[in-house]
């Protein structure tokens, strides 16, 4: 089996580091890789197998990318969804737990390659499409502060990757510093040097409440980056995204364009991004709708039927990720969005009755363990 993770992972990095394709070619590529890696997990990923084969789809069965078995993301939280030994596995992704702290999704990494492999090309082509190297100002804890969450191993990997020297986590011990971040603002600001602030949306909001507090504006250069990386689940204090960038855009001095916002989650191992920095760099025009790195393809859903909606049509994402080698590529998320021609733009959770669909999907794949 050894032999065989290796030439699967060989085989995705290579399609994630090719970047010159045609579309077709693309297309193409990415269904013959979709279903090496879903024989792959249909045959030793043993909860998703039988999840499938209740679901009538299998190798023998389907052929095309938009038919795999979708996985209920809260899965995740119930059942050992790997291809490995969760006791070998070299790292493991769980989250928040904001809803039930007894209950966390659980995503086994056998390796991080691939996941860092993801992290790395994604991030280098939509948010720093015209520079190697930034100067990143973190508001939320690193890898060392908070090993088991996603969304730290990718703040350690991005300033690991992409930081500069002066690139400095400012969020320790559960709470912000900061002093020490304006200093560092400061400094940045009289020397003229683009840096990328990044952090998730909670972190903006009391930052930007404490810089009011003490009358406290900066004047960003034209090259550096607001990154936001979502989320205000569980926490005491939320805003509108409209409001949000806007002070930011007050407080900092930068252009709406400067603020990029990313879409991931614990469960998946690719993440998708605004287009505005790389529309910008590229001379276009410039949108604010998220697009899908090309190891990743979405499908909008009815909530209710899940079958695809119409461009235009509000629905719930169905998510396929090829880094998932090792868990599970495609998955239905809890998360709406409407998709046009320019990419797809989130909604937010589902809600109350809309959520039949997941509800059921769930159902089936909890009786289905029961019944085994």
């Amino acid at each position: 089996m050894a032999d065989i993770k290796e030439a699967l992972q060989q085989k995705i990095l290579a399609f994630i580091t090719q970047t010159e394709m045609t579309e077709n070619e693309k297309n193409q590529k990415f269904n013959e890789l979709a279903m090496t890696i879903f024989n792959y997990q249909f045959k030793y990923n043993q909860p998703y197998r039988e999840y499938a084969k209740l679901k009538r789809k299998t190798p023998l069965t389907i052929n095309q990318w938009q038919y795999f078995p979708l996985i209920p993301i809260q899965a995740y939280k119930y059942l050992q969804l790997t291809t490995t030994n969760p006791s070998e596995a070299a790292d493991v992704f769980l989250s928040s737990g904001t809803t039930n702290p007894t209950q966390k999704s659980h995503h086994y990494l056998s390796n991080l390659l691939v996941w860092e492999q993801s992290m790395i090309s994604g991030f280098k082509k939509y948010v720093l499409p015209n520079q190697d190297k930034i100067t990143i100002f973190a508001l939320f804890p690193d890898q060392l502060e908070n090993p088991n969450s996603s969304l730290s191993r990718y703040v350690s990997t991005a300033i690991k990757n992409f930081g500069t020297q002066n690139s400095h986590v400012f969020f320790r011990n559960n709470q912000m510093d900061y002093d020490h971040l304006i200093t560092a603002l400061e400094q940045a600001n009289s020397n003229n040097e683009p840096i990328l602030l990044l952090g998730a949306s909670f972190s903006y909001v009391h930052l930007l409440n404490h810089l009011k507090q003490l009358h406290k504006t900066f004047s960003l250069s034209n090259d550096s980056i607001i990154f936001d990386t979502g989320g205000f689940k569980g926490k005491s204090e939320a805003v509108s995204m409209i409001d949000l960038y806007t002070n930011l855009m007050t407080l900092f001095g930068v252009k709406r364009q400067q603020i990029i916002n990313m879409y991931g989650m614990t469960e998946i191992s690719s993440q998708c991004y605004d287009r505005n920095i790389l529309d910008a760099y590229q001379e276009q025009q410039i949108y604010y709708t998220k697009k899908t790195p090309h190891w990743v393809n979405i499908q909008i859903l009815n909530p209710e039927t899940l079958m695809p909606v119409k461009i235009g049509e509000r629905g719930l994402i169905a998510y396929y990720d090829l880094a998932n080698w090792d868990s599970c590529l495609a998955i239905l998320t809890e998360d709406m969005a409407v998709q046009d021609t320019t990419g797809f733009t989130l909604l937010g959770r589902i809600k109350g009755s809309e959520a039949k669909g997941c509800s059921i999907a769930m159902d089936e794949l909890l009786n289905r363990r029961e019944i085994k």
